[in-house]
């Protein structure tokens, strides 16, 4: 019962992120990113949001630098990021 409401969360989480984007191809965009951060921290969303705040703006920060791209690309992988955990109630700096 225990692992069916911690299952019941996780998906809460992730169905709070993407039905709270309107645009199909933004949605896209954004899970495509997330899902790329969530493997680089090898966490489930879930997970990432129970971090505490110092240590996910730490992973956060070290994944954008890890990312050989342009500034531009890097605030729109970092838009999706911090879209999700706003809609979780989880607040960054």
């Amino acid at each position: 019962n225990c692992m069916l409401v911690q299952q019941e969360q996780k998906e809460d989480a992730y169905f709070n992120f993407v039905n709270s984007i309107n645009s199909d191809v933004t949605r896209k965009k954004y899970e495509y990113y997330m899902s790329k951060f969530l493997k680089f921290c090898n966490l489930d969303l879930d997970s990432l949001l129970r971090l505490s705040q110092q240590e996910l703006s730490n992973l956060i920060i070290r994944y954008l630098v890890s990312l050989k791209i342009s500034s531009q690309y890097k605030a729109v992988i970092l838009a999706s990021i911090k879209h999700a955990c706003e809609m979780n109630d989880v607040i960054l700096n």
